[in-house]
């Protein structure tokens, strides 16, 4: 999804009339996956669901794609969708915990945790401090230069990238996109007409372990009661004298 367009079904909403607390919806997809943010549980949803229940830790959220309003936000939000926070839009405090986010607005005090991953936009203003993302996704147009490294699992460019990435996944260079920095990976894709220029370090070892299913731990089965064994006879006294 790139930053620079919205969903053509988004409509806003009238919602409260304070300044930065109004909220838009866009219509599900058909078929989506979605992150637990209290396991990390991926779980494949299809079609229309209100009400997301994690089946390994029960955790429920909102399915629901929302669009923030224009001017300050200092809010909590958890759902299971997309979260767009528009140019125009500043974070000034509070959370947002969604599966997707495209950030284009300003982030001066929230945190951002994207269960999936983060989209950045050529009008955004990341603080690499508070944002979390498994996946990550820069847009055409955009300049990125974090001052700290990059960890995470995918790093998708449409845009420029200098610094240094630490992926458990790989790396993908679009034939907008430019790397130039450090990098660790466990795969690398780049699209012809891409730019790269790095250190590297790829190989399928970086990749995490596969996620070994839990086993179940068979019931045990009642142990059957021994009778006791049978009582011995009293033996009879001896005679004593005569025959």
């Amino acid at each position: 999804m790139r930053p620079e367009s919205t969903p053509s079904s988004a409509t806003k909403s009238t919602g409260d009339p304070k300044a930065g607390t109004r909220i838009g919806r866009s219509v599900m997809p058909s078929k989506r996956e979605v992150i637990c943010p209290e396991c990390g549980v991926t779980s494949s949803v299809t079609g229309k669901v209100d009400l997301w229940v994690c089946t390994q830790c029960r955790h429920r959220m909102k399915l629901q794609d929302l669009e923030l309003a224009t001017g300050d936000w200092s809010d909590e939000l958890e759902v299971g969708g997309t979260v767009i926070v528009p140019e125009g839009t500043r974070l000034t405090g509070g959370k947002i915990v969604a599966n997707d986010i495209i950030l284009m607005g300003h982030m001066d005090g929230a945190e951002l945790r994207a269960c999936r991953q983060c989209t950045i936009g050529a009008s955004a203003k990341v603080d690499w401090v508070r944002l979390k993302a498994m996946d990550l996704e820069v847009g055409a147009g955009v300049t990125l230069t974090p001052g700290k490294p990059i960890q995470g699992r995918n790093l998708n460019l449409h845009g420029k990238f200098s610094g240094n990435a630490v992926l458990t996944g790989r790396l993908t260079i679009h034939a907008d996109g430019d790397f130039s920095g450090q990098l660790r990976a466990a795969g690398l894709q780049v699209e012809e007409g891409g730019g790269f220029r790095a250190q590297l370090d790829v190989n399928p070892a970086h990749a995490p372990p596969p996620v070994e299913p839990k086993k179940r731990i068979p019931a045990k089965t009642p142990t059957k009661l021994r009778s006791p064994p049978p009582q011995a006879r009293p033996t009879p006294p001896r005679k004593q004298g005569g025959k």
